[in-house]
C-alpha cells in the first residue's frame, strides 16, 4: 500500500481535527465575547453611568 501526498494529508487532518475543532470553538467564544463586551462599554459611555439603582448618600436601617 502506497501513501500518496493527498493520503498522507488526509491522515493528519483527521489525526489533528478533534484538536482543531476546540481551538476554533475557542477562538469563536472570545471573539463573541470581545464582541459583546465592546456592545457593553459602548452602550454604557453613549447612554452615560448605568444606575446600579443604589442611591448615594442614604443610609438604611440605622435609625
Amino acid at each position: 500500500m502506497e501513501v500518496t501526498g493527498v493520503g498522507a494529508v488526509v491522515l493528519l487532518v483527521l489525526l489533528f481535527a478533534p484538536g482543531l475543532s476546540s481551538v476554533l470553538k475557542s477562538i469563536a467564544f472570545r471573539n463573541r465575547a470581545a464582541g459583546k463586551a465592546k456592545l457593553i462599554r459602548a452602550k454604557g459611555t453613549a447612554v452615560g453611568p448605568v444606575d446600579t439603582g443604589r442611591r448615594t448618600g442614604e443610609r438604611g436601617g440605622h435609625g
